[in-house]
């Protein structure tokens, strides 16, 4: 981000800060990508750290992060102006487990007020969040309704060129307490393409993981969030054998639990022998994950209460042992106490190589 001096501030962007400054927070931000939002807060902070005021930023943009690694939400806590052109490490995370929150609104949600809550723990003078690009479509339309619901921000400010946000916010009319600032895109703002947005995600991966090593997590000693590993009775070999012939596939590992019976296999499964399978075991669904589908997935890597400490990337699952191991940046695991699984699949050099 580049500093005033170097980037046209348009004087409304002044006069909300001056507003904002009297006003109080929290401010939440929406804006298309290329509207410039980063910007914008980058610049109301500045304008609060030098007036000696404590600012709690929440980064809430998994795609295009400002603070933390892509397919999470970070927050940071500043104090000086010039911490804001440096690149923080933050305070404390929520694992999304994509770069788009499409597929992952309930995550997004959860995460938004986790770090919201902890934020208010550290006295902030001001509160900024910084919400993605995805502004368009139902998913865009349910994830800021929910985000603005949730922190019921005092400030909303829409950046925007046109009226390309109006949609988001014109349910907000009513709401009581909520101020509504419309602020036009900076002369200076440039709208990326898809691959110069990935290739920048790509970068940011690649100095995460710059540096990481391999960790072995005992899965009986967490708890896992994913699609239903650990969740149920683990089957023997009888009903592993029973399986494999009715999936034609090699079953690596099974687990039966009220409503779901979740399998792994070493390759491809006959898919519509689902329903032979869900009939033989009385369950409503079945979840067949082939283990190949786990090599380069992320993982968050979280505490007790489920902030995330380090993101992984998942290298190798011994279902016998029911070991894991991970390729991550924490040095230490004796914190961690639950896995949640993503959905997109990383190499450690940073390069995006699909989705599960």
């Amino acid at each position: 981000m580049m500093p005033e001096s170097t980037f046209h501030i348009p004087a409304e962007w002044r006069e909300a800060a001056e507003e904002i400054a009297a006003g109080g927070g929290p401010v939440m931000v929406i804006g298309a990508p290329g509207s410039g939002k980063t910007t914008f807060c980058v610049y109301l902070a500045g304008y609060f750290c030098r007036r000696a005021r404590r600012v709690a930023w929440i980064d809430a943009d998994p795609g295009q992060p400002f603070l933390g690694p892509p397919a999470a939400y970070s927050l940071g806590l500043y104090t000086d102006a010039a911490e804001l052109l440096k690149r923080k490490k933050p305070l404390v995370m929520g694992f999304i487990g994509n770069t788009s929150p499409v597929g992952h609104l309930l995550e997004a949600i959860s995460s938004i007020q986790k770090l919201y809550n902890r934020a208010m723990t550290l006295g902030p003078d001001l509160v900024i969040i910084n919400t993605c690009g995805l502004v368009s479509g139902g998913a865009g339309r349910e994830l800021k309704y929910h985000e603005i619901d949730m922190i019921a921000p005092r400030y909303v400010v829409a950046i925007q060129q046109k009226s390309e946000v109006e949609h988001l916010v014109a349910p907000l009319s009513q709401r009581a307490g909520v101020l509504i600032q419309r602020l036009p895109v900076s002369q200076d703002a440039k709208i990326s393409t898809t691959e110069a947005r990935k290739a920048i995600r790509e970068q940011r991966f690649k100095e995460y993981f710059r540096g990481a090593d391999y960790l072995d997590i005992a899965l009986s000693d967490v708890g896992i969030h994913g699609p239903g590993l650990g969740t149920g009775e683990r089957l023997g070999f009888r009903d592993v054998n029973r399986l494999s012939k009715i999936l034609q596939s090699i079953v690596v590992h099974a687990e039966l639990s009220a409503d779901r019976l979740f399998v792994v296999t070493e390759g491809e499964y006959a898919m519509d022998e689902l329903y032979t399978a869900k009939e033989q075991y009385g369950v409503r669904e079945v979840t067949v994950l082939k283990k190949s589908e786990l090599d380069y997935l992320l993982i968050g890597l979280n505490d007790d209460r489920n902030y995330c400490l380090d993101m992984g990337i998942i290298r190798d699952m011994d279902l016998k042992e029911q070991i894991l191991r991970v390729v991550t940046p924490l040095k230490d695991p004796a914190a961690v106490r639950n896995l949640s699984f993503g959905s997109l699949r990383v190499n450690p050099a940073g390069a995006e190589i699909g989705q599960w």
